[in-house]
Formats: C-alpha cells, structure tokens, sequence
C-alpha cells in the first residue's frame, strides 16, 4: 500500500523527520495520518487493500474526500465497514473517494456519486481560468449537499457549479 507516511510513522503516531516535514509544509495533515493509520490496520483483514495507493484527504464540514488510485475506489466502494470505520474516526458524515488519475469530468463524476450527472458544460472564464457546469439528475439533493461538494471540487483544483 502506498500512503504518504512511513508505516511505522502511521501506525505508532510518533513521526520520523521526514514525516513531520510532510507535516510541517502543509502538504499533508493529522487527517491524512488519522486515514493512513486506520487503512494499515485494515490491510490484513480486507482483500486487496493492500494494493491501492492514498494520497490525501479533505475535509469540508461533514463531508470526507479521499483522493486514491481506482483500484482504492473500488474497494472503498465495495467495503461499507472500512468506510464506516473512516467516519467513525475522522466524525464525518459522508465519505467520497475519487481518482486522483483521472481526468476532470472523471473527477466529478466520481465525486456526485451515487447521484448522476445530466449535463456537463465547460465554460472558459478571462484570465485563461475554466469553470463546470453540472447538472444532477436527482431532484432531491439540498442545496448544502451541492455547496459542500463544490468546495471540496475546489479543493482539488476544479472551479465548478452544480444545479439539481
């Protein structure tokens, strides 16, 4: 498994140099180690987590996006106990795993989830910036549900602006 700490590190809570400079640049934070540890203490009892790669995680009041590799989305995905477990420990109510591979409109489709997109529209902004436009196909998703999603967007450096 790849994670951003060393094993020992994520495991015992107390930090190599190295680590604590991943810490200390704001590159990676207590809730990246607090994921990591809890992803090494479940790689012996679930099947193939031992193959995926995590990169970071985000918090935007309950919400939990997690960036990994696909095959970490999968597993996420098919492992409601692992999840379960990551709210439980980081006091999140939602928890989104999206590709960090994969291109933009992947991104966004992987962070509405369960929910679908109807429509996609890119929209190029002056000063070379670009935004998203998505509309989701369910009716009753809460205007909060939408707000928090786009600010986690922007935290993975995608501008966009969705409409149920």
């Amino acid at each position: 498994m790849k994670i951003p700490f060393c094993d020992f590190c994520a495991k015992s809570g107390s930090l190599c140099q190295k680590c604590k400079e991943l810490l200390d640049s704001g590159k990676n934070d207590e809730l990246d180690l607090v994921v990591s540890r809890i992803l090494l203490e479940e790689t012996g009892r679930i099947r193939g987590l031992d193959r995926i790669e995590f990169k970071k995680a985000y918090k935007e009041d309950d919400f939990l996006l997690l960036l990994s590799d696909n095959e970490g989305v999968r597993i996420f995905r098919d492992n409601k106990d692992l999840v379960e477990k990551i709210k439980r420990e980081t006091g999140s109510e939602k928890v989104i795993v999206v590709d960090y591979k994969k291109d933009q409109k992947r991104k966004l489709e992987e962070l509405v989830y369960p929910l679908r997109m109807a429509g996609l529209s890119k929209l190029w902004l002056p000063g070379n910036m670009t935004e998203f436009r998505v509309l989701i196909e369910s009716k009753g998703v809460e205007e909060k549900h939408l707000q928090k999603l786009e600010k986690l967007a922007k935290r993975i450096g995608i501008n966009v602006r969705f409409q149920a």
